[in-house]
């Protein structure tokens, strides 16, 4: 009775350790699992790892994409790696775990050739079946052993199957040995047992299977001291990855990053009164948690890169500045004034500004709009700006008389809301001049939009979905 209960218990193991290493693994079909590593028997599953979420940062029309990173938990690599490092520990290998898989499909299948199959075996062959009757040997089996009997043949004698069972016992008795011995105990108490078929041919299965469970038995003893270093290995394996998970969880460091390598952005502005010209502006920065969650306030510096794009509206149209267009329109009333040259070098605008903010991000659920504070410049603020066009004009209405005038205006600059002009005006007669008079003009300018992003409030969103 021992050696069955402790089978069963066995059994019982096997059915579980089969079900989980025969049948693939619930896990998603895009994880790494390590094939032949039963990934639910460790406790800390790999749900962790790097978390990562979107951030815009909108500064008027321009916006920014960043990330909310952070660890929780443990990721499915850091998962391997215990695995491994615990394999090469214990000195195991996949090939080992694996080996448990193939004991356990070899025990049940001894287990049904030797238990399941040998009674049905045994307890069929000592149910004859009387010549002409329509009772087939399953149906005799069905009554002898467990007292039903298929509806359809109800109508057969009872008593052809009583006799069939009186004798199993007489050919038992006739056979002799240990078996024989069991039928004579049974007949001197005959009237007291109704199946008697029933403990006979138990008696014969069970003189089979102790015949048969030799080999069994060194299956079991070898799955059990196996089943103790697999439940070792896993138990280990679970201990490590809990530890390692709560270790993320307190050390973990989120930030919020902005990469200057997906921040370049181009819009469109206003400079001087002209539209159409171009600014390029790159964000980067990262600010770092002050806690351990993605709940918390983040500090750190955000940098600003402004360049000038495209300036050919203003380079092409300075005249039409609204600083210059009065002074044209009085060139123009002096005569008939026609420019008759335009050039210069192209214009070059950058500006550098970087700030310490502080952003709380109060949720973690759904799209959150944190708090932001501080000043994008208050960690320094740079432009460098340089302008120059040389343009001329002329009236030749009065060339017939050997007369012209000629004026001429250098504008230069390296401050985006003043022009400096140095302007040249001759009236000649015969080539030679007869009034001419020099002046220095200085022109406010309007910078317009062209840094329209940094005089907008910073407006965050993190997107958590």
């Amino acid at each position: 009775m021992r050696h069955i209960i402790r089978f069963i218990s066995v059994i019982l193991s096997i059915a579980v350790l089969m079900a989980i290493l025969i049948f693939p693994s619930s896990a998603d079909s895009g994880s790494k699992e390590i094939p032949g590593i039963d990934y639910n028997r460790i406790t800390q599953k790999a749900e962790g790892g790097k978390q990562s979420y979107k951030v815009d940062l909108k500064l008027g029309s321009v916006t920014f994409t960043g990330e909310l990173v952070g660890q929780t938990g443990i990721s499915i690599e850091e998962l391997n790696e215990i695995i491994q490092d615990t394999l090469r520990e214990k000195n195991l290998t996949i090939d080992r775990i694996k080996l448990i898989s193939k004991l356990a499909s070899q025990v049940e299948k001894d287990a049904r050739m030797y238990w399941g199959d040998q009674i049905v075996e045994g307890l069929l062959s000592f149910i004859p079946v009387p010549p002409g009757s329509p009772m087939g040997i399953n149906d005799y089996y069905a009554y002898v052993v467990h007292g039903e009997v298929n509806p359809a043949i109800q109508s057969v004698s009872i008593e052809a199957a009583t006799n069939a069972a009186e004798m199993v016992i007489v050919q038992s008795i006739e056979n002799g040995g240990r078996i024989g011995r069991i039928a004579q105990a049974v007949e001197a108490g005959a009237d007291k047992v109704p199946m008697l078929g029933e403990i006979v041919n138990t008696a014969k299965v069970a003189h089979d299977w102790s015949k048969g469970s030799e080999r069994l038995d060194n299956y079991l003893k070898l799955l059990e001291k196996n089943l103790e270093i697999v439940n070792d290995f896993y138990a280990t394996c679970s201990r490590r990855a809990v530890a390692l998970a709560e270790s993320n969880n307190k050390d973990s460091v989120w930030k919020i990053k902005f990469d200057e390598k997906k921040n370049y952005r181009t819009y469109n502005c206003d400079f001087w009164g002209i539209s159409g010209n171009t600014m390029s502006v790159t964000l980067s920065g990262e600010l770092v948690s002050s806690g351990g969650g993605p709940e918390s306030s983040y500090s750190g510096t955000l940098k600003l890169e402004f360049n000038a794009v495209d300036f050919s509206p203003v380079e092409k149209n300075l005249e039409r500045t609204s600083g210059l267009a009065q002074f044209v329109n009085v060139l123009h009333s002096m005569g008939a004034y026609q420019k008759v040259s335009d050039s210069g070098e192209k214009t070059i605008l950058r500006r550098s500004a970087q700030g310490h903010v502080t952003v709380y991000v109060g949720g973690s659920e759904g799209k959150v709009k944190p708090e932001f504070s501080g000043s994008l410049t208050s960690g320094g603020d740079e432009t460098i700006f340089s302008f120059r066009r040389d343009l001329e004009w002329r009236d030749e209405s009065m060339a017939s008389a050997h007369a012209e005038g000629i004026t001429e205006a250098h504008f230069v600059t390296a401050d985006i809301d003043e022009l400096t002009a140095r302007v040249s005006s001759r009236v000649l007669y015969k080539g030679e001049v007869k009034t001419e008079q020099n002046s220095i003009e200085e022109f406010s300018q309007d910078p317009g939009t062209v840094f329209d992003p940094l005089d907008r409030t910073p407006v965050i969103t993190i997107n958590f979905n």
